[in-house]
């Protein structure tokens, strides 16, 4: 008799992270309903504080560098955030007053990880989005949309490079179960930190 050898196949890293944050993650547009300009405005203060507190951690992280060659490269979302919040009429010497989330100093590689997997997750569909807020507010994204287009044309091969560099890291399962943790924490605050400021109607959903 023959037996068949099925090979079992061990799920990725991404694979993995995206099962795991499936329930605190809705891949739907960030922005839903009908928006005004102060309602994108405010978006934007709540995303920058977010970004400024997570990118000085993870630029923070030196090992993060030897798995992302780039990181220091993608981590300059806060600063279009607030070229962004200047063109629409924010003074730039009071960006330094706008709140931003509690966030820990220094991450540890797993850690810091798991929250470039947020981060560089919310890029995805930055054009999508764009596209649609343009027809509701075409000055605002003419003008002010530096974060949500920040990777133009070259968006999806970002993201493809960024699930390579999680695949092909070796990582012991205490240290991948670490990864996702700090995956899921992060959308999780990303939520409670931008939804709760927005209308009903603009709820962000991460």
């Amino acid at each position: 008799m023959l037996h068949s050898t099925v090979a079992i196949r061990t799920p990725s890293s991404t694979g993995r992270l995206r099962d795991a944050t499936a329930a605190v993650r809705e891949d739907r547009e960030l922005l839903a309903g009908r928006i005004s300009w102060l309602d994108y405005r405010l978006y934007l203060f709540r995303m920058y504080g977010f970004y400024a507190a997570v990118e000085r951690a993870l630029l923070a992280s030196r090992p993060l560098a030897k798995v992302i060659p780039d990181a220091g490269l993608r981590n300059h979302k806060a600063a279009l955030l607030a070229a962004d919040l200047v063109a629409l009429g924010v003074e730039r010497r009071d960006l330094v007053q706008l709140p931003r989330m509690a966030f820990a100093g220094a991450l540890a590689l797993p850690e810091a990880l798991g929250w470039t997997y947020v981060v560089e997750s919310l890029t995805v569909g930055g054009k999508q989005l764009a596209r649609r807020l343009a027809r509701q507010l075409p000055h605002e994204i003419e003008t002010a949309s530096a974060y949500l287009g920040c990777y133009g044309d070259e968006a999806a091969e970002r993201w493809r490079e960024i699930g390579d560099a999680l695949d092909g890291f070796p990582q012991a399962e205490p240290e991948l179960d670490r990864m996702i943790e700090a995956a899921r924490d992060g959308f999780v605050r990303l939520r409670g930190w931008v939804s709760p400021s927005l209308p009903r109607s603009t709820r962000i959903h991460a």
